[in-house]
């Protein structure tokens, strides 16, 4: 949630309409939860706070539940959830709401993207009521603030082994604040402490993804792939995982045929030395040649990837997206062999 909205909402100040706009879940939970709490009370909710989905609503349906005035309590709480499946001609017809809206009402609206070339978003910004939620391009700040929340002390090593280890997911690195803050007790977290409870879980399936790659086992790294998408990773990411895994086997190579010391092979490859082992003993498995050959085979597959229609629909192109992993894992192999 942005400092201003935060900073509005905490001061009581609601606007008659939100139109929310975010691909990250945690950020609108928030924002949501932080819209409701001081739109309606929690005892006045069954009364005062409607939920309408997008698919099939009306703008008048909407409308409706946004004048209709409040019960034993100062406003009325609207939330149009999956408002992005609300039909073009509804959401036009929609602008006069936001032109004149109900002084007792807050109506929300969620979208996970919009068309700022829509007439709805561009009268939405307009007015004030459009709020994108963009996730923090510095993360490692962002788990910083987090941990502050939570008073929690996490070193700055510890940050950035956190989001190499977890990623991009926001509601998956706040989880893993709010374990990690239990797992040291009081005590400011350390990069082993991320290595222990966190880092095993998207890297250990990596690890076993690249270990079944280069023993040239597809089943194994085919279960890999699929537990990698059941941890809610993006083929896309996965894809590129992948990459940054075999870049870092190929300077593994090359640390080893230098062979350098422990921690200036860590330095070389730019991961802890707690870390390093790993990928020493899998270089070592793993030829140089196929390496080389899977970064071609990555490179190629995330051209594939992105360059899929954004007009698919959704099953079909997630689907597409899994197909496109798997053939790589099929090269991947065939290439070790």
């Amino acid at each position: 949630m942005s400092a201003g909205l935060e900073a509005s909402i905490a001061r009581g100040k609601l606007a008659p309409v939100y139109v929310l706009a975010s691909a990250e879940p945690l950020l609108m939970e928030r924002a949501l939860t932080s819209i409701r709490d001081a739109a309606v009370p929690d005892k006045l909710r069954a009364f005062n706070h409607d939920v309408i989905e997008g698919r099939g609503a009306s703008a008048r349906r909407i409308e409706n539940a946004a004048v209709t005035l409040p019960m034993m309590g100062e406003r009325r709480l609207v939330e149009v959830r999956s408002a992005g499946d609300i039909a073009a001609g509804e959401l036009s017809a929609l602008v006069s709401y936001l032109e004149a809206p109900s002084e007792s009402s807050v109506v929300v609206f969620v979208f996970d993207k919009i068309d700022k070339r829509v007439k709805f978003f561009t009268a939405a910004k307009k007015l004030g009521y459009l709020h994108e939620l963009a996730a923090p391009k510095k993360l490692e700040a962002w788990v910083e603030e987090e941990a502050r929340r939570r008073g929690v002390s996490v070193a700055a090593p510890a940050r950035a082994r956190l989001v190499d280890a977890v990623g991009s997911d926001l509601s998956r690195l706040a989880l893993s604040l709010d374990q990690l803050a239990l797992y040291a007790g009081g005590r400011p977290v350390k990069p082993e402490d991320v290595e222990d409870l966190v880092a095993d879980t998207r890297e250990r399936t990596v690890f076993e993804l690249i270990d079944a790659v280069g023993a040239g086992d597809a089943a194994a790294a085919l279960t890999a792939v699929a537990a990698l998408f059941e941890q809610r990773q993006s083929p896309i990411g996965v894809v590129v995982m992948l990459g940054r895994h075999l870049r870092q086997l190929s300077l593994c190579h090359q640390a080893l045929a230098e062979r350098l010391p422990k921690g200036e092979a860590a330095k070389r490859v730019g991961v802890p030395p707690f870390v390093v082992d790993k990928l020493l003993t899998q270089a070592r498995r793993v030829s140089k040649a196929a390496v080389a050959r899977g970064i071609v085979h990555v490179s190629q597959a995330d051209r594939a990837l992105k360059g899929q229609s954004a007009a698919q629909k959704t099953l079909g192109r997630e689907l597409g997206e899994r197909v496109v992993v798997e053939r790589l894992i099929g090269a991947l192999v065939a290439s070790t062999r």
